[in-house]
């Protein structure tokens, strides 16, 4: 019984945030629809105004929105951290907002090292490289961090500090770099890629 209780306290508090999330993912897909319509990241030379104050924007609001988690997780107003459900609101409007301004920010960077007599350098070509196997990429990160973080898997998670997560992040995003750059030297798709493809036209 006390089971049941717990856990409709937590669906009480869920839920909301649920059906949020449930509109931040479409409205996350529809400008992305409209961005390449208008081939925003295509030719960012044509879009710097309105990519500029995309970045200024969704950075500003996804790092304060990260400043209020992390004053939480410190403990700096005081409540108790069994309401750290409460604050998954700020959690996904700052991921939706602060992943729009850093996609500005890159295409920002993209504009400006195409316009590079010498064109892009071996640092862009290699980020270029993974945003064209960004699936991929994405699906093995997801493979490298979830048996290894999390309690079903390793459980590592629970025992490693914020600095050790924050390397090992790192760590796991420069694999899946070098596997893109192998893939783009081979002339290869990534296999998400590939595999989309072949599932959307047969």
């Amino acid at each position: 019984l006390l089971s049941v209780v717990l856990r409709l306290g937590f669906w009480v508090a869920l839920t909301p945030a649920t059906a949020f999330l449930g509109l931040v993912v479409p409205t996350a897909m529809l400008i992305a629809f409209l961005a390449a319509r208008h081939g925003v990241l295509e030719n960012p030379a044509a879009h710097r105004r309105m990519l500029r104050r995309t970045a200024i924007v969704g950075i500003s609001i996804g790092w304060g929105t990260g400043a209020i988690l992390a004053a939480q997780n410190l403990g700096l107003f005081g409540l108790s951290r069994d309401l750290d459900a409460g604050f998954v609101g700020f959690h996904t409007l700052g991921g939706l907002f602060g992943g729009l301004g850093y996609v500005a920010a890159f295409g920002l960077l993209a504009a400006r090292l195409s316009a590079r007599p010498a064109g892009p350098g071996p640092v862009a070509r290699a980020l270029q490289a993974t945003g064209k196997r960004s699936l991929t990429s994405y699906l093995a990160q997801s493979l490298l961090f979830a048996p290894v973080l999390c309690a079903w898997g390793l459980g590592l998670g629970d025992d490693l500090s914020s600095w050790s997560v924050a390397l090992y992040a790192v760590g796991v995003w420069l694999v899946t770099v070098v596997f893109a750059v192998v893939l783009e030297r081979a002339g290869r798709r990534g296999p998400a890629e590939w595999m989309l493809r072949k599932l959307t036209y047969p």
